[in-house]
């Protein structure tokens, strides 16, 4: 869009204002709406292209009508041009044009000039015919009130790239122009948070169907799963050495059925972390390690080790790139938490909750290929996320369904 509203300047204007801008830079921020068209300054602009200048004061006018825009751009030129009298009169016929309902002292207050011109103007285009007539709109305090209401525009004054990216965002310039925020980037806060809990909070209830079990070794592939169906996989495998092998299984299994950009999500144990890491690696990116806590000694002291430790880590890797919501790295589980009643490695119910909580929304499909005694499972059930649990035990299905259906019914 053009919004450059008076004519450009001549040749011996045009050099002076390269002169000047050579000599001190630009004085007057050249201002955009959040589209990058240019609202006012476009000679400064074109001047600083040829200068090669890229650095140069700016101001973005977020939420502006294209009659405010207009109307922006015409006060800016009233105030700072040398105009004759007959291109003023030009502007201000231009605003009646644009917003015939506006009161005389509206307009004039915009374009920052005599509501009695304005008037003046007024009467002679209704004479004519080019603007038809509006009543005034007084209110019971006697002031004047606007016919149409108009969202108030928020100015962004030389914003960064992130904010540049932020106002692209309607919901974000909503925000803005609403009052709540005058700052892009707290908008942009504001419009995630809100997002992220309706997407947390917009589920149906689950059926038997949404729930699945599988009686298979990990390391036959688990066929059953079709290629990219899983959101997330959250494990927790065996940690002797001797299933080290099984975490290159998982991550062949995970690089399969994991949809782009999905997480595998694996706590382990550290006494061979090195090796864990070696075959999760093999077929996944690493993206990071978070700490679970268990405090009150829910782990074993390892002496072997001479150490007492009170967290595991839970590795996070992703098949492609990662651009989910932003995540803590701290999980915690409360004091002597883990459950062991129906399985010698269970984990907490409420530890586990909070990982599902964290990355995972209602309607996803969580696998967990180490089902267990079925935590994973009952916290995915009581949030409402679809669940594949994979064990070679039948004994850990059984358990965890006769679980689930206490859940579910």
């Amino acid at each position: 869009m053009n919004y450059q509203v008076m004519p450009c300047l001549n040749s011996e204007e045009y050099r002076e204002l390269l002169d000047d801008i050579s000599e001190r830079g630009v004085m007057v921020p050249i201002e955009f709406d959040e589209l990058g068209n240019v609202l006012d300054g476009h000679h400064r602009l074109k001047i600083c292209a040829e200068l090669g200048l890229k650095e140069y004061p700016r101001v973005i006018r977020v939420g502006m009508t294209e009659t405010q825009k207009r109307t922006h751009a015409r006060k800016l030129n009233m105030a700072r041009r040398h105009l004759t009298r007959e291109q003023k009169r030009g502007l201000i016929r231009e605003q009646l044009t644009d917003t015939p309902e506006k009161s005389d002292r509206q307009i004039a207050a915009a374009l920052g000039v005599n509501h009695e011109t304005v008037g003046t103007q007024r009467k002679q285009m209704e004479s004519t015919g080019e603007i038809r007539q509006f009543g005034t709109s007084i209110g019971a305090d006697g002031k004047e009130r606007p016919r149409d209401i108009v969202r108030k525009p928020v100015s962004v004054f030389n914003p960064t790239p992130r904010e540049e990216r932020a106002i692209q965002n309607p919901a974000v310039l909503e925000k803005m122009a609403n009052g709540e925020t005058s700052s892009p980037i707290n908008a942009h806060k504001i419009v995630m948070k809100e997002a992220k809990k309706e997407r947390k909070t917009a589920y149906q209830d689950l059926t038997n169907d949404d729930i699945k079990f599988i009686c298979a070794d990990i390391q036959s592939g688990l066929p059953e799963i079709a290629d990219n169906s899983i959101d997330f996989i959250i494990t927790d495998p065996p940690y002797p050495r001797e299933y080290i092998p099984l975490y290159e299984s998982l991550s062949l299994l995970a690089a399969r059925v994991l949809k782009d950009g999905g997480s595998l999500l694996c706590m382990c144990g550290q006494s061979y972390l090195n090796e864990v890491m070696r075959g999760l690696c093999e077929h996944m990116t690493y993206h990071w390690t978070l700490c679970y806590l268990t405090p009150g000694g829910q782990s074993p002291q390892l002496w072997a080790k001479r150490t007492n430790t009170f967290w595991k880590p839970i590795i996070w890797l992703t098949k492609g790139k990662y651009t989910g919501d932003l995540i803590g790295d701290v999980i915690k589980t409360p004091p002597n938490e883990n459950d062991k009643r129906f399985h010698e490695w269970g984990q907490s119910i409420a530890g586990f909750d909070e990982v599902v909580e964290k990355f995972t929304y209602p309607g996803q499909t969580i696998l967990d290929p180490f089902l267990g005694g079925g935590t994973t499972a009952i916290c995915c059930a009581l949030k409402h996320r679809r669940f594949i649990g994979a064990d070679i035990s039948q004994d850990c299905i059984d358990i965890t369904r006769h679980r689930i259906a206490e859940v579910i019914g």
